[in-house]
């Protein structure tokens, strides 16, 4: 796929080499990459990922096809593929990485110097993977010309919430023909009406986390918030998958709405019975609305969550100690000597390129080297 996208050969070993470098033992950065890729130096990495042009747009238009071919599902699945929206944070040190900002990270739960990236991810019984992403600008970056210019961030970047952000690329894999049986998506997402209506004009059966004051109206038109339904509910124990852990259980209830197509799923966890989750769930007239299904969707999301944040320490792609993070991927800058990591010197591990030999001159070269030698003993000053 990517020798579709690169124009070089060399462009494309390139890049698969940098993919294979990665590791837990191995920085993000260029030097470090290069090393365990087995190059002479860093600048073919430097290359990559500074100067080489190519479309990432076109790579990400190709992803779906790819994960529909290499990600079966078992014909047998109650509840088929679909698609989970969610974001990831890489956490930062310095403030020049295009789009990084103080902003929610969900690996910390906390506000953290991070740069946010809203993906999708087809989720099938065996797998997931990666299907469409975006960055998300803050807007202290698309109110700022300068710095956008500094990172080498599009002139006139259009200001996208992470909603907004979903939406599009809801609307993008739709028109893949990508088999998209449900969605899920959590509350950052969930509160979002717009991106809930998208998914019905689509006719995608949908499960969201909404908060406890999510207001909904029952189906004897009593206006309710969500933490008002549990009084009413009935539950019952159920499974929502298969984790870490082995299978996760806990205690399920499915309220009705004043719409046929809309529901009220609440989640109470077993260990903590005064923990309640609120989603709300749509399904269109052709697909049965049952606790079942619900349930297995949200439980189809987790999953997510928990591979790419191994990937992260599989790949070490994690902060880099150090003082050189102000780039995506931490790169030697021209011009600024790379510092060098403690207790290494700055050749060490580096394979070394034998110095050329030195042609022998011809007799002529010889001869007027001479009498060169014999003007300049002559005239010092000359």
């Amino acid at each position: 796929m990517l020798g579709q996208i690169m124009a070089q050969q060399r462009s494309m070993a390139t890049a698969f080499d940098y993919v294979r470098a990665l590791g837990p033992g191995v920085k993000a950065n260029c030097w470090a990459v290069a090393e365990a890729a087995g190059h002479e130096g860093w600048h073919r990495m430097q290359a990559l990922l500074g100067s080489y042009q190519w479309d990432y747009r076109q790579l990400r238009h190709r992803l779906a096809a790819l994960a529909a071919a290499w990600l079966p599902c078992d014909p047998n699945d109650l509840i088929g593929p679909g698609i989970a929206i969610d974001e990831t944070a890489a956490l930062k040190r310095g403030d020049a990485t295009a789009a990084v900002a103080p902003q929610h990270a969900g690996c910390t739960g906390k506000v953290e110097n991070c740069v946010t990236t809203v993906f999708t991810a087809y989720v099938t019984s065996t797998d997931q993977a990666w299907v469409d992403f975006d960055i998300y600008l803050p807007k202290r970056w698309a109110d700022d010309p300068a710095r956008r210019q500094r990172a080498t961030v599009p002139e006139e970047p259009a200001l996208r919430t992470k909603p907004q952000l979903a939406i599009d690329q809801v609307k993008r894999l739709v028109t893949t023909g990508l088999p998209i049986r449900w969605v899920a998506f959590d509350e950052v997402y969930g509160r979002s009406g717009v991106l809930r209506q998208t998914c019905e004009d689509h006719r995608l059966p949908y499960v969201a986390i909404v908060p406890c004051d999510f207001q909904f109206t029952t189906g004897t038109a009593t206006a309710l918030r969500a933490d008002e339904a549990i009084a009413g509910a009935v539950f019952e124990r159920r499974s929502a998958g298969t984790g870490s852990k082995g299978r996760r259980y806990a205690d399920w209830a499915l309220v009705a709405t004043a719409s046929p197509n809309h529901h009220l799923l609440i989640r109470r966890l077993i260990s903590r019975p005064d923990q309640y989750t609120f989603y709300l769930c749509y399904a269109p007239a052709e697909q049965p609305a049952t606790i079942t299904f619900f349930v297995m969707v949200s439980g189809r999301r987790w999953p997510v969550e928990e591979t790419f944040a191994t990937a992260k320490d599989i790949l070490g792609l994690g902060p880099v100690p150090g003082p050189d993070l102000d780039r995506p991927v931490p790169a030697h800058h021209p011009g600024r000597p790379r510092p060098t990591p403690p207790g290494r010197h700055p050749c060490q591990g580096l394979r070394q390129l034998p110095h050329p030999a030195r042609p022998t001159p011809s007799p002529g070269a010889q001869h007027h080297h001479r009498a060169r030698q014999r003007r300049r003993s002559a005239d010092p000053d000359r």
